[in-house]
């Protein structure tokens, strides 16, 4: 009985001892089969902590979340907090890449402007989401009023932020004939005004932030000469004589307001007229340029000339892109996604010829969910056009947020709606729901100026 007890002893510690040394074989693979490492005490071992979110995939020197490349020296620990997606850079360190907005918000309390132009469809029609970026943005790094204002009616440029009235402005919009690209501007729009023209700007106290304003500036383009007269609060009235020039022209207004009035008592079709910026004279101003309906890449038809003069008058630090809404579908191949996003490439090659110092960053598309007789889900083609679109970042060397996994990832767009944060057409956000996106948003920068700052430190 003793021997037989210590046979099964000997016999129970040669098969550990020869597990153990398993542990030490290197893996291996055949065809699609690869081995796994044998480790007994796998369960036993102290798990390192961790609260990384998924964030795309493995580091390596195509991609840092801080920009640059990750070769050579070792890179400081990564600031990620639980739940916070991380904007990831494919630009080496190269222009267009985030490290010129990083150092902007960075030095934001040294002064000076920091200027984001926000490019999408009806995600973000009427200042949603955008309005609650831009006040939690001049909230921490400075700034006021609604930003960017177009001179005339149209769908979708109705603002809580701003009360905007028009008379005797003809809106012309890309969307619709006639319409002559080589006369619009960054808002895909110009408008004619005719003699008598009017257009009346009132604040209201819908954000904190945007209820005034420092400094307005009316951008427009004329080939005879124009007669423009403003009025509104103190030291804004004035009468202001313009001849013809080649490229845009702007008129700055200088003084606190809440409300301000322009008139046009010469104008005719020879003069176009595109927008106002009401911003403060430092601090953060966040234009909305939003378009019902499109795709992204008619924003290739912007002149580059009109561009370069926008890049002078008012450079942007940051150009967001968000589109794929009128795009994604359930039977989108893999071909179809490809020729999208080669026609995105012209947007994103123009916008770095046009403003060369800006960081350009593709947002992916947000959730969307269809009703079916499966039930409610996310639509089979937005995780296939949310790859492509991170792709289309890398290839161009440009910034990348993932907003659908910042919104859930799939059938996140059903619990926005049943949580009252998103219309029922399961497509679109609500104020309430942008407010949580733009948040959202926001922790995701504060994320990208920290590791920023640590790479230069």
């Amino acid at each position: 009985m003793e021997n037989s007890t210590g046979k099964t002893f000997l016999l129970t510690l040669s098969v550990v001892a020869v597990l153990l040394l398993m542990g030490l074989l290197p893996t291996f693979s055949i065809g699609d089969f690869e081995s796994r490492p044998v480790d007994m005490l796998a369960d036993i071992k102290e798990a390192a902590p961790s609260n990384l979110p998924p964030q795309g995939e493995a580091s390596g020197a195509a991609v840092s979340p801080l920009g640059g490349t990750e070769g050579g020296a070792e890179a400081p620990a990564l600031y990620r907090p639980a739940g916070v997606v991380l904007f990831e850079d494919f630009s080496q360190g190269k222009a267009g890449g985030m490290d010129h907005f990083w150092s902007k918000l960075l030095n934001a309390k040294k002064g000076g402007s920091i200027n984001i132009a926000y490019f999408g469809d009806s995600f973000i029609e009427s200042d949603i989401l955008t309005c609650d970026l831009r006040e939690v943005l001049q909230s921490k790094y400075g700034g006021s009023g609604p930003s960017w204002v177009d001179c005339g009616g149209g769908v979708g440029t109705n603002k809580p932020t701003i009360t905007a009235k028009s008379k005797n402005i003809k809106e012309n919009c890309i969307l619709k004939k006639p319409f002559n690209a080589e006369l619009e501007a960054m808002n895909q729009r110009y408008y004619q005004p005719s003699a008598g023209a009017t257009l009346k700007l009132t604040a209201t106290k819908y954000k904190a932030h945007s209820s005034k304003w420092e400094r307005a500036m009316l951008f427009f383009q004329t080939d005879q000469p124009l007669t423009i007269r403003t009025q509104g609060d103190s030291l804004t009235t004035g009468e202001y004589k313009f001849g013809p020039a080649e490229g845009i022209q702007v008129l700055e207004t200088k003084a606190p307001m809440t409300k301000l009035s322009y008139s046009f008592p010469n104008a005719s079709a020879k003069t176009r007229l595109y927008g106002v910026a009401l911003d403060g004279v430092r601090g953060v101003a966040l234009d909305n340029f939003s378009m019902r309906g499109t795709p992204g890449f008619m924003l290739s038809k912007i002149p580059v000339k009109t561009m370069q003069d926008f890049n002078r008058l008012r450079p942007y630090d940051l150009i967001i892109l968000q589109f794929g809404l009128n795009v994604v579908n359930d039977k989108a191949t893999d071909a179809q996604c490809r020729a999208y996003i080669n026609r995105m490439k012209n947007v994103i090659e123009n916008f770095k010829k046009g403003f060369p110092q800006a960081s350009i960053v593709v947002f992916s598309v947000p959730d969307r969910v269809q009703r079916s007789a499966g039930g409610i889900h996310t639509l089979k083609g937005v995780e296939k056009l949310v790859g492509f679109q991170r792709t289309l970042a890398k290839e161009c060397g440009v910034g990348y947020l993932n907003v659908h996994q910042m919104m859930g990832g799939n059938d996140s767009m059903k619990k926005y709606v049943e949580e009252g944060l998103a219309a029922k057409d399961y497509t679109h956000l609500n104020y309430k729901g942008g407010k949580v996106l733009a948040d959202k948003i926001c922790q995701s920068m504060l994320a990208g100026v920290e590791n920023y700052r640590r790479t230069r430190r």
